[in-house]
């Protein structure tokens, strides 16, 4: 995956979450930013220069192998459960279902690799399916 296609608000979530876990001190290091420029961009919702926007996407990417499956698709989650929040309960899954299928193939005809994060909200909506509820959070 190409470092400039991460969307910043997942990078921003990403670091939010990893802070949350640990420290901005540490998160920071890790990623090879200053402490108060991340803060800033948890916290206040900066635009990034483009060197560190770099910095993040690149750090997000390497950290994405070793990420458990709830962290890599909290940001993800979220924005399905805003896309098919107002879908009548009884076609809900489907509909999610059809939305991931429409990025895969995405990233199929592209000749990419599909993201590791579709996978994993399939798996999750299967889980949760039963229960009518995405449960993703």
């Amino acid at each position: 995956m190409d470092h400039r296609t991460v969307p910043l608000e997942v990078l921003r979530e990403f670091a939010r979450s990893q802070a949350e876990l640990t420290s901005i001190r540490l998160v920071a290091e890790d990623a090879g930013v200053g402490r108060s420029t991340l803060h800033k961009f948890i916290t206040a919702g900066t635009m990034p220069h483009p060197r560190v926007r770099r910095l993040l996407a690149l750090w997000y990417l390497r950290r994405l192998g070793g990420v458990d499956e709830t962290e890599l698709v909290r940001p993800y989650a979220s924005a399905l459960e805003v896309l098919v929040g107002e879908v009548p309960e009884l076609t809900r899954a489907r509909v999610t279902t059809d939305v991931l299928d429409t990025v895969d193939r995405g990233y199929s005809d592209a000749g990419e690799e599909t993201p590791r994060w579709t996978g994993a909200l399939r798996r999750r909506l299967a889980r949760t399916a039963a229960s009518g509820l995405l449960g993703w959070r």
